[in-house]
């Protein structure tokens, strides 16, 4: 039986006249022994954040929630008006879980997933390291903001233009980078400006492996509010077998 939902709601006082909505919630699914997600969403600061720990590694669950007590502990030193610095943070996060890990499983370590987004006025920032997502959802199209670091993506970057290439379906979800790794920690930065109307969502693999981004596209559209999208996305992926754990975050920016 899936695990007692964590809810995180929140409603974003207005950063320059761009009013934010935005909910989180995470399901341990129905094939998993455990939920091995986590995430925050913190209404104050603006920040918020997925993590998945590695089941293929020792204590995935411990893994994920030391990204995000990192964080959140990070985050509690910041005004919201900060200008964001994922590097660094990810950095402390990399060797809190490397040190843990050490002590948990000196062979194998353990890992995490960590996508970070900060939002000040109508810039979107954001810190990714794995293959938890974010996706940017305009009226009549979607943009996915991180690119996830798995085996299947590696293939796919070094195909020429029209090529195809045979891909076994485990390579979408062996790791090519993840957090709790000795040796300097590589993070993605980028950004994005938001627009009046743009809805995001920040998910796990639980989301992924159930639906297509078409199909989400059109619930989170749907959708009245944040916690309405989250809850239907979470439904569907039970419905749907719940072959993993599922994590959503969604944010939405009021229309103009």
């Amino acid at each position: 039986m899936p695990g007692k939902p964590d809810r995180q709601p929140a409603t974003l006082p207005p950063p320059d006249d761009l009013p934010l909505h935005a909910y989180g919630q995470t399901d341990q699914g129905l094939m998993r022994s455990d939920n091995e997600d986590a995430l925050l969403v913190d209404a104050d600061k603006r920040i918020f954040a997925v993590a998945d720990g590695l089941g293929g590694l020792p204590e995935g669950a411990m893994a994920s929630e030391i990204a995000i007590e990192v964080l959140r502990q990070w985050t509690k030193k910041r005004k919201s008006t900060d200008t964001v610095n994922f590097p660094p943070v990810f950095t402390k996060i990399n060797e809190a879980v490397y040190e843990r890990g050490h002590e948990v499983s000196s062979d194998l370590g353990i890992g995490t997933t960590l996508t970070a987004a900060h939002i000040v006025g109508n810039q979107l920032t954001i810190g990714h390291i794995g293959d938890t997502a974010l996706v940017v959802f305009k009226a009549d199209q979607w943009r996915q903001l991180t690119q996830d670091h798995t085996m299947a993506q590696e293939m796919i970057s070094q195909l020429a233009p029209g090529e195809e290439a045979y891909i076994p379906d485990y390579f979408n979800h062996t790791l090519t980078r993840c957090l709790g790794q000795t040796g300097k920690v590589k993070v993605d930065v980028s950004t994005a400006q938001l627009e009046p109307g743009d809805r995001l969502l920040m998910f796990s693999d639980g989301v992924s492996k159930t639906m297509h981004m078409d199909e989400v596209h059109s619930l989170i559209f749907a959708a009245s509010s944040p916690e309405a999208a989250v809850r239907k996305l979470i439904d569907t992926a039970n419905e749907r077998g719940g072959p993993d754990n599922t994590t959503a975050i969604a944010i939405f920016v009021e229309p103009a």
